[in-house]
């Protein structure tokens, strides 16, 4: 069990439970763990320290051990400490559990509100202390951001999309997004940023879970997605699009979106069937960021019952490893909210992604915290163990540089310096079934 070491106070150890709700310290030093620094593909073997106050990282290293003896020591031995684990595509209105758009539109508000919350709170229970929300209809997910601001233990750290650009009847077009002209467009980009919207979204083509979109397909042009960026950017806000087929891809890319997301490559008969290596060559070249939303349910499409590869797995690995081998930086994220795809399940979907790219875990890691962090443009405030940051950490009893495996259940989660009650873990679901 950890211990509370104050002057006044000798060592004690203590139930985790009634420790983490009687830890109430603004400054305190925690001491005895393995820190990962991720510049580092292994853990330093010897332990090290950590000064926190008033919810940021003030000290690190042989600085912290140096902290004024009066501030409680908060013992972890044989404990590793990483950075909290960053989801860059989630959709907390969406109910896992419902398949259609026509489900989801149908839940009532306040069902929705409390469900909405219930999520937040499951994700930082695992581990999640930063999470984009990439779209949504009513702005709910800024509401929700801003109750956390005030409430910490209620749920991650919230980027906000707001709606998402999409042409009328195209992929998401529910979610009340529709522009046709420039016009239309930097008016929807105003009505978003006046919402609060931290990022804009566009639909650069089609998707699957919209009836009539194909996923292959492009939505905007060139010259359109220009105007989305060019928008966008004199209001200060950076773009994010959805990209499956490669015709979506090279328009989002040469219109200077800051990150991709899925870019699955698209073709008539599916996902990863038509790889483009000039169009891969140009997106690393221009240093742009992939997310490619790998979640739990691509693990269970691995292997089939007699336990060969999947064609999905070999189509997907083939998109992935071929992107990775050409240079093109990612970031994890998981579509939390499509059917099948729960908010708390990242590290199920780390896994995969582990597999499907040929990563090794330290270099999945980063694209959870460090790499996550740099590409939502939020490196100063989160996603390194670094002075000046936000105390933002999980507690692990293994190594995950070894097996990626010990993100699973953290002893304990802290966000921005507040530990959280273990107590409230009980309220994380079990991980389901999407395969």
């Amino acid at each position: 069990m950890p211990e509370i070491v104050t002057s006044a106070t000798p060592a004690a150890s203590i139930d985790a439970r009634v420790w983490v709700k009687s830890l109430d310290f603004k400054d305190f030093v925690v001491s005895g763990a393995r820190i990962w620094k991720v510049e580092e593909a292994a853990l330093d073997p010897l332990s090290s320290f950590l000064h926190v106050r008033d919810g940021r990282i003030v000290a690190e290293g042989a600085a912290a051990r140096a902290a004024d003896s009066r501030v409680p020591r908060i013992g972890l031995p044989g404990r590793v400490v990483v950075p909290g684990l960053i989801d860059a595509h989630v959709h907390l209105e969406l109910d896992p559990e419902l398949n259609t758009p026509a489900q989801q539109l149908a839940v009532p508000e306040e069902d929705r509100l409390e469900a909405m919350a219930g999520r937040a709170a499951a994700m930082l229970a695992a581990g999640i202390t930063t999470a984009r929300d990439c779209g949504g209809g009513a702005h709910r997910e800024h509401r929700l951001r801003d109750s956390i601001r005030a409430r910490p233990q209620g749920g991650p750290r919230l980027l906000c999309c707001g709606q998402p650009l999409t042409t009328f009847g195209g992929h998401c077009s529910f979610w009340g997004g529709e522009v046709e002209t420039p016009a239309d467009i930097d008016r929807m980009i105003a009505q978003q940023v006046e919402a609060g919207s931290d990022w804009i979204k566009v639909i650069a083509t089609g998707g699957i879970f919209t009836p009539g979109s194909r996923a292959r397909d492009a939505q905007f042009d060139l010259s359109l997605l220009r105007s989305v960026v060019e928008s966008a950017r004199r209001r200060g806000r950076e773009v994010a699009a959805h990209c499956h087929g490669s015709d979506g891809i090279a328009n989002a890319l040469r219109a200077g979106v800051r990150t991709i997301e899925h870019a699955s490559f698209a073709g008539p008969a599916g996902f990863g069937t038509a790889l483009d290596d000039s169009l891969m060559r140009e997106m690393a070249e221009a240093e742009s960021w992939v997310s490619p939303t790998v979640n739990a349910g691509w693990g269970r499409r691995i292997e089939d019952a007699e336990g060969e590869p999947t064609d999905f797995f070999q189509r997907l690995s083939t998109a992935l490893r071929a992107q990775r081998a050409h240079g093109i930086r990612f970031i994890a994220s998981t579509d939390a909210g499509i059917p099948g795809v729960f908010h708390h399940d990242l590290v199920a979907g780390l896994l995969a992604f582990e597999r499907f790219a040929g990563l090794r875990p330290v270099d999945v890691l980063r694209c959870a915290t460090s790499e996550a962090a740099t590409a939502l443009g939020i490196a100063d405030e989160t996603g390194r163990l670094e002075e000046g940051l936000s105390a933002d950490f999980l507690v692990l009893g293994k190594d995950p540089l070894e097996d990626l495996r010990a993100l699973n259940d953290p002893e304990f989660v802290v966000f921005r310096g507040d530990w959280l009650d273990r107590a409230a873990r009980g309220s994380v679901p079990p991980a389901r079934d999407s395969g």
